[in-house]
């Protein structure tokens, strides 16, 4: 009778056991939903920094010669600082934010590869140039 009773003390700390890895795995991955989510949301933000960058390039490609526009980016946009790089190679501006680029293609093809660095405190100014079709950039 006393072994009945160890086997089935064994039986339910086994059950026990099962029962606590279930939750923790549901847990752990409502966690790991929760920060992909995060992530996402991160990478939208890039993503439309760089298709607010691309549209203010665009439009002064279209506008024609002699045409220049200040383009505002603020500060904190993301949460952590992003490189804003305007690729002439790939006629694109590449958003680079935790590792992670996010590339926005352009009309324009003959631009100056331009590289600025957001920042988390303070805006950032960028002045954009078109020069007989050639576009220029100006950022502090």
């Amino acid at each position: 009778m006393d072994l009945d009773k160890k086997g089935q003390a064994s039986v339910e700390l086994l059950f026990i056991t099962l029962i606590f890895l279930v939750i923790m795995a549901s847990v752990l991955s409502l966690v790991g939903s929760e920060f992909n989510q995060l992530n996402a949301a991160d990478m939208g933000k890039a993503r439309a920094l760089g298709e607010k960058v691309v549209g203010a390039i665009n439009a002064v490609y279209v506008n024609g010669d002699g045409y220049t526009a200040n383009l505002t980016i603020p500060a904190g946009i993301t949460t952590t600082a992003s490189v804003i790089r305007v690729n002439n190679s790939t006629d694109s501006v590449d958003v680079i934010y935790n590792n992670k680029t996010v590339s926005v293609k352009m009309i324009p093809q003959q631009v100056n590869n331009f590289n600025i660095t957001t920042s988390t405190t303070t805006d950032r100014i960028i002045t954009i140039k078109n020069v007989k079709g050639v576009i220029k950039f100006q950022g502090y």
